[in-house]
């Protein structure tokens, strides 16, 4: 191929993905509704009390922002960052027990867009690794142990937005993810369960709001 005609060709592919190019950020605070059925057995064969034990499913508060970049008309890659974060206190006959817990989860996505006037709607998905934090203080210890352990999650969206002005928009989305965080450990000790290493994973509906941004 003549190098003019190769160089035309690279010229016409960069401009033609510059074209349809498009950075988005996205801020949001959401609300999951989560299943971590491991980590509720543990504290209620231990820690609870009648009338007050971790139920089946609970709220984490998420926090969460993204940046898109329009590859195509209809196709977004994106990264997107959130923690979530949850905790349980009981009143023991021993004393008090206090438990938090929470998830930095960095995501790669990729979504299908649909776009018009001054509204879009997006469908995607994506992965990543999955940071867990587990602060746990029990009855009669005054100082408390930090695990930590790593992970991975998958999660599945749909989202819409809805101008506010030319470049500004209000943000709705759900989605619904699985995360499995593995087993936190302090110094190399995990917490021991009766059937075996408490690992921290959840299965979780969420729903979010907040603003995008186009540039």
């Amino acid at each position: 191929m003549d190098s003019k005609v190769k160089h035309t060709a690279i010229f016409l592919l960069v401009f033609s993905t510059a074209i349809f190019a498009q950075w988005e950020g996205r801020a949001s605070m959401g609300l999951n509704i989560t299943s971590s059925a491991n980590l509720r057995d543990y504290i209620n064969e231990n820690f609870s009390a009648p009338g007050n034990r971790m139920a089946d499913f609970n709220t984490m508060v998420e926090f969460g922002g993204e940046l898109g970049y329009k590859v195509g008309k209809d196709l977004q890659i994106a990264v997107e960052g959130s923690y979530a974060f949850n905790s349980f206190t009981n009143i023991t006959a021993n004393g008090k027990y206090e438990l938090s817990y929470s998830f930095v989860a960095p995501t790669l996505l990729a979504y299908y867009m649909i776009e018009g006037n001054g509204y879009s709607f997006k469908f995607g998905g994506g992965a990543g690794p999955r940071f867990v934090t587990l602060d746990e203080i029990k009855p009669l210890i005054v100082t408390g142990l930090t695990y930590t352990s790593t992970g991975f999650g998958i999660v599945a969206r749909v989202s819409g937005s809805t101008a506010l002005s030319k470049n500004i928009f209000a943000y709705i989305g759900g989605d619904a993810r699985y995360d499995a965080g593995g087993v936190p450990k302090n110094e190399g000790n995990p917490i021991h369960t009766r059937d075996g290493d408490l690992s921290v994973s959840s299965l979780s509906l969420g729903l979010k709001l907040g603003v995008s941004f186009t540039f």
